[in-house]
């Protein structure tokens, strides 16, 4: 058995998945034939069906009692739709990759108490009042990237609910993860180019393609988080009404539910949204888009925090800040990069301009030395591949999220020794072009 590193912070962590069947929703006019088929005709589908909605939620749990053994799957079950999801998504052979998908899908854990009841917080005295308060969890929303999963960026949401915080980690169904399973509609895969068959010519664009699966993946945030709110404050209402888990197995479902005096969760104000990537991009467009029209209530996101976007899937100009009403603020914004994205000259000047339309007087773009697109992931940080810059780096990732979150962020900006951003020709690439660097060591910040 082999597992992820595990940070012991204030809380043990649990993991509980779960799923809302919806009503179908197409979105888009784009097909893809179904897995096994080859011919033409009843062998397609919608490229983008919405008919269940799947998010892992990573909290502080009451393991007090609890005989479950710690250990989550790290791959998304079966195995074959996760060797088939990599495949599609790399383009490297089945062949190749099955000894790789074997040894970590069969052995890797992520250190987290699988279906374990939620942490209710101790009361605590008020100020100038004899009546305690009991606090709630505040809420973390999470889209991942392409390839990714509501596993893949386990270190990040395991070390964030350890600190004292629910995260919900959504499994979009998109085709940008590498794979995702369906009770109705079976296992679908990562979407390429050459799988898509277009019903009109005029939307024939991996562009227009990833306009729509923003479209689908903001739907899927605001009904995760609307089921979400509806336990917490209605609670459990049986097998054929809202929020299951998706391995049928029974939970502590009071643990959800909030009492009279205190809720078990914040949902109705400072909600942080967050994302990789992609997903990135998908915190962008919720941000700078009015809800669906079928989901009537706004999510009210106080914080945003981006880790390394990529904007290109977004019309420029823009993303811009929808209008504010008397009163409103807009969210606030941490954007953190990694150096070969910020090295990316055209792309990063358009982030800055993006960034100052919502904070046009803070430092609220950071460079993380030495990082990759990937770093923010767990796939540099999984058993036997594993390195000290790997784990130096998610340690500031870490870092600056909580500073953020906790509203630290500045002041600890300002008691870091930051780097003016500086590059070195360091050789040459393949294509004979220079391979450029930032000066610094692993880990550093640019505060731009």
């Amino acid at each position: 058995m082999l597992f992820l590193s595990e940070f012991h912070g204030r809380f043990p962590v649990g993991a509980t998945t779960f799923k809302l069947p919806v009503s179908a929703k197409v979105l888009g006019t784009a097909k893809i034939r179904r897995h096994g088929h080859s011919d033409g005709g009843q062998s397609l589908k919608p490229a983008l069906q919405l008919e269940q909605v799947v998010f892992t939620a990573y909290y502080p749990a009451d393991v007090s009692g609890n005989k479950v053994k710690k250990g989550l799957d790290w791959l998304l079950r079966p195995l074959r739709a996760s060797l088939y999801g990599y495949a599609s998504y790399s383009g490297i052979s089945t062949w190749l990759l099955w000894p790789i998908v074997y040894l970590y899908g069969t052995l890797l854990r992520i250190p987290v108490y699988p279906n374990a009841p939620l942490l209710r917080q101790r009361p605590t005295a008020s100020h100038g009042h004899t009546r305690s308060e009991t606090r709630s969890w505040p809420l973390v929303i999470f889209s991942h990237g392409l390839g990714g999963s509501r596993t893949a960026y386990s270190q990040l949401c395991t070390r964030l609910a350890s600190s004292g915080r629910v995260v919900l980690a959504v499994q979009h169904r998109d085709g940008s993860g590498h794979a995702f399973i369906s009770s109705t509609t079976g296992h679908g895969l990562y979407v390429r180019e050459k799988d898509l068959i277009w019903t009109s010519d005029d939307e024939n664009t991996m562009d227009n393609f990833r306009q729509q699966q923003l479209a689908f993946r903001r739907h899927e945030i605001y009904l995760a988080f609307r089921s979400f709110r509806q336990l917490i404050q209605d609670g459990y209402h049986g097998s054929s009404h809202g929020l299951q888990t998706i391995d049928k197995k029974p939970i502590d479902w009071s643990s959800w539910s909030s009492d009279d005096d205190t809720k078990a969760v914040e949902c109705e104000k400072d909600v942080l949204l967050a994302g990789h990537s992609f997903g990135g991009a998908t915190v962008f467009t919720t941000l700078s888009t009015d809800p669906p029209a079928d989901v009537s209530a706004p999510i009210p996101v106080h914080k945003a925090l981006i880790l390394d976007p990529w904007l290109e899937p977004i019309p420029s100009p823009g993303p811009c800040p929808l209008p504010q009403g008397p009163g409103d603020a807009l969210p606030q914004l941490l954007v953190i990069s990694s150096e070969n994205f910020s090295l990316w000259k055209t792309h990063f000047a358009r982030l800055i301009s993006v960034v100052q339309a919502w904070q046009p007087e803070k430092r609220r773009v950071l460079t993380i030395l030495r990082s990759q697109h990937d770093s923010f992931s767990d796939f540099p940080l999984l058993p036997l591949v594993s390195r000290r810059p790997a784990r130096i780096i998610m340690d500031r990732i870490v870092e600056l999220s909580e500073a953020f979150i906790d509203g630290d962020v500045d002041a600890f900006i300002d008691e870091t020794a930051t780097r003016k951003m500086e590059i070195r020709i360091v050789g040459k690439k393949p294509d004979g072009s220079p391979q450029r660097q930032l000066v610094g060591e692993v880990g550093d910040l640019i505060a731009h």
